[in-house]
């Protein structure tokens, strides 16, 4: 049976642990978890020591019938489960859109922009992981007819506070930012949209919320520049100035993505490259330091094993864990998983026994302790859609699920 990697599947989901003195497309993923590092990831093999509603998933369906899927993690049972949420009603969406980008805040409202209707669509998120509709929205959105549906470019971010909401309008060149106010009604800042001297792709804050870093949307999963912006506070909030010296232009700020760490000083950059893809590899991760002006410079690289085409870096207080995921050289399956831990100096070293799961996309929750991973696979012209559960620590197959048939922007999130 030939199996060729295509747009967007595979859901995996995996336990991130940290090394010993530590505590503790194409096709797209996603990683999303509930503790701390310092109070312990929660066990994933450990049944009846995790909680029903570990951490909830949400996929856009973008099949004729388009709509929100919902799924609960549920680690208190042996394996632990990623199923339907229950008594969940999946609110309708645009037909036959994956959308542009979706995005979690305050682990209590979701929200998803769709370029066919040009619209920004929320809803809250119930202790149960439902979904009702957050006031005015429906909102209506000019920036998002045209833009790239690669699940790996995120377009649709919040701060780390979730109290902004920023999408990039890959079309127009401009980035949108609203104020998530009360119950999560959007209020756009003062002056959006604000002008991006290049076509925006992925975007990413630094770990504290201070600037908003930008890499530019080039052809065949690759960038040339990084665009800094300032973030305003107080009266000025969500407002974005542009960095002196930005946009950053050329080697080494040719970054596919970037993403930001806990502390606030380092940036952590991937070119995107694969030979199924770009025609050739690059193994090696990028880390830059960040000023307090918002300039950035590159540290080093580190390499690493396979070229990683998308990365994910947790996000909790704390936390350093990097994981690089990608395509194996013929495009017909992915690469394992690589972890790295981040030092305070700015260097990465590989995580002992880190390599797991399969996909080439992935995320962490708000606390750090899942990672999940999301990708497709295309089974003699079809794609096949699958839903598996990986604890990284030891690779363990946990649950797979039934095939599914959507395939597009997803997100996950800790119950609030």
């Amino acid at each position: 049976m030939t199996m060729r990697v295509r747009t967007g599947l595979m859901l995996m989901l995996a336990l991130a642990t940290m090394g010993p003195a530590s505590c503790g497309h194409y096709t797209c993923r996603a990683t999303f978890g509930s503790s701390t590092c310092a109070a312990g990831a929660p066990g994933l093999g450990a049944g009846g020591t995790g909680t029903a509603d570990a951490a909830f998933v949400f996929v856009a369906n973008g099949t004729a019938t388009g709509s929100i899927v919902g799924y609960t993690l549920n680690t208190s049972v042996t394996p632990p489960t990623l199923t339907a949420t229950a008594n969940y009603t999946a609110p309708p969406t645009p037909s036959r859109d994956s959308g542009i980008g979706m995005v979690v805040a305050q682990k209590q409202f979701l929200y998803a922009a769709f370029g066919s209707t040009d619209q920004i669509f929320g809803w809250t998120i119930s202790t149960t992981g439902t979904l009702s509709p957050i006031q005015n929205t429906p909102l209506s959105a000019s920036f998002a007819s045209g833009a790239s549906t690669v699940f790996d470019t995120p377009r649709v971010i919040t701060n780390p506070a979730g109290t902004l909401l920023f999408i990039a309008d890959e079309v127009g060149s401009q980035i949108f930012v609203f104020q998530i106010g009360s119950g999560g009604v959007l209020a756009a800042v003062t002056g959006s949209p604000f002008p991006v001297p290049f076509s925006p792709g992925n975007m990413t804050t630094d770990g504290l919320g201070n600037f908003l870093f930008v890499t530019d949307s080039s052809s065949g999963h690759t960038g040339s520049q990084i665009g800094a912006f300032s973030i305003g506070t107080g009266s000025s909030l969500g407002v974005l100035t542009t960095v002196t010296g930005s946009p950053f232009i050329g080697t080494p700020f040719d970054m596919w993505q970037v993403k930001g760490e806990p502390t606030g000083k380092y940036l952590i950059g991937t070119k995107g490259l694969s030979k199924s893809v770009n025609g050739l590899d690059d193994d090696n991760l990028y880390v830059f330091s960040i000023a307090q002006s918002g300039a950035i410079t590159l540290l080093a690289p580190f390499p690493t094993t396979n070229s990683p085409f998308s990365i994910a870096v947790q996000s909790n207080t704390g936390g350093n864990l990097v994981y690089g995921f990608g395509l194996d050289d013929a495009g017909t399956a992915f690469n394992p998983a690589e972890g790295f831990q981040l030092s305070s100096s700015g260097s990465l070293s590989s995580v002992s026994g880190s390599n797991t799961g399969a996909g080439d996309e992935g995320q962490f929750d708000q606390g750090g302790g899942l990672l999940f991973v999301y990708g497709g696979l295309l089974d003699n012209g079809t794609i096949v859609y699958t839903v598996t559960g990986f604890e990284v620590a030891a690779g363990a197959l946990t649950q797979p699920a039934p095939s599914e048939t959507f395939g597009g922007f997803w997100v996950a999130t800790d119950p609030k």
